[in-house]
């Protein structure tokens, strides 16, 4: 008998394109957020699994918690996330790598301004994205 989910775990990941991933970070747009979460969630949800993803997620989230103490060190960290997840996807595998296709160029888009308010914006808004990854891969039955 075959399992209700399994055609998940054949299921591709999906990665947005730079325009998409351009309208949740740069300009906020919480729908493209919350469809592209869905999708990336449900696809990851029986790939990776929910310590995979917090290790660089709860890093993602000190990161969020220090930028109003320490602007400049929480946007370094911040930077230095992307070789973190090259590290990750290495260490963890094919579904781990691409969710570091889809998360490091929300992490170059948060960079790409000059202003040190923008960066904080763009940073908030990727650390929503990354959330609402892991709700939805939960919600999907991710372990």
């Amino acid at each position: 008998m075959k399992k209700p989910d399994s055609h998940k775990e054949q299921q591709a990941v999906p990665i947005p394109d730079r325009a998409t991933i351009q309208r949740i970070i740069a300009a906020g747009d919480p729908e493209a957020l919350v469809e592209w979460a869905d999708k990336i969630g449900s696809a990851i949800a029986n790939k990776i699994t929910t310590s995979q993803i917090r290790n660089i997620f709860g890093t993602a989230r000190q990161i969020q918690l220090r930028w109003d103490n320490d602007p400049d060190g929480a946007y370094r960290d911040a930077v230095l996330l992307r070789p973190k997840l090259s590290y990750f996807a290495k260490r963890e595998g094919r579904a781990m790598e691409d969710l570091r296709k889809i998360l490091t160029p929300a992490l170059e888009v948060m960079s790409q301004t000059e202003s040190a308010d923008e960066r904080r914006k763009r940073f908030n808004r990727f650390v929503d994205f990354f959330e609402a990854i892991v709700a939805y891969h939960k919600a999907y039955g991710g372990n």
